[in-house]
């Protein structure tokens, strides 16, 4: 749905794109525990979305939200003329998450791609040699496979699409993009057990328990930085051009919470 209609919650279904490394993980944690776990579905991929339609699992009423490493995908099978959506995502600066990712898969032995070799590389060696994911957010909202590259022309539908489709969030802006994707989805958080699940991740205005990984600190400017930066040149812009939307898109969602406001007094009369 383009993000000037209201939200109806009741009636549509909302795709959550998980990018790896960018908070996903967490916003799971949190919906499941906000009781929505039995209706809270991940299908990653395109073959678990194709085999989920097919089951009729995708149907308005069936699940609440989606999770998908493949968002493009999802939409063009879920939504249509009589199923409607909205599509959500946490982002996070992509230098930051190709550290992340290089440091974690190093100890997540819990993770399919987990990979102890690379504790004994050096993070420039890894960038230079072994790391194929790059730009990844403009060739996922291209339509295109990792290993084909990324162009201008690619960069423009990404942002075209980022800025008509997605309600959007920022991973080190974690409580404001759960307090927006909150009003998306309808969730009521003056309900007591919101409350305590919000208050569980996020405290009394303290940092967000997360799905955590300590690792050594690779400094922008440093030479690791700067190469990862020149290999994702197109996400950091479009990562840049987020950072706006995120800014422009405070006012739409204060317009929701304000219309539901006023139905739930309507409700109440």
């Amino acid at each position: 749905m383009p993000l000037s209609s209201k939200p109806e919650p009741s009636k549509e279904t909302v795709i959550f794109w998980h990018i790896p490394k960018s908070g996903g993980t967490t916003a799971k944690s949190i919906y499941s525990s906000m009781g929505m776990g039995k209706s809270t579905r991940v299908y990653p991929t395109p073959s678990k979305i194709l085999e989920a339609k097919e089951m009729g699992l995708l149907e308005p009423g069936q699940v609440d939200i989606i999770f998908t490493s493949s968002p493009g995908f999802a939409v063009k099978q879920i939504f249509d003329s009589t199923h409607k959506g909205r599509v959500l995502a946490l982002f996070r600066h992509p230098v930051e998450r190709l550290i992340s990712k290089f440091y974690y898969l190093q100890v997540a032995q819990w993770e399919k791609k987990y990979n102890p070799d690379w504790k004994d590389m050096d993070i420039i060696d890894w960038a230079k040699k072994i790391n194929t994911d790059n730009n990844h957010m403009v060739k996922k909202l291209a339509g295109k496979i990792q290993r084909d590259k990324a162009t201008e022309t690619d960069l423009r539908m990404a942002m075209r699409t980022v800025k008509q489709r997605f309600v959007v969030g920022l991973m080190h802006e974690m409580e404001e993009s759960i307090h927006r994707f909150n009003t998306v989805m309808g969730i009521d958080e003056e309900e007591e057990y919101t409350k305590r699940v919000m208050y569980t991740f996020f405290g009394n205005g303290s940092s967000m328990k997360t799905n955590f990984n300590s690792h050594p600190k690779v400094e922008k400017g440093s030479p690791a930085w700067d190469l990862l930066a020149e290999q994702n040149a197109l996400d950091i812009r479009l990562y840049e051009y987020i950072l706006v939307i995120f800014q422009e898109q405070k006012g739409i969602i204060n317009s929701y919470r304000t219309s539901v406001a006023m139905d739930q007094d309507i409700k109440k009369k």
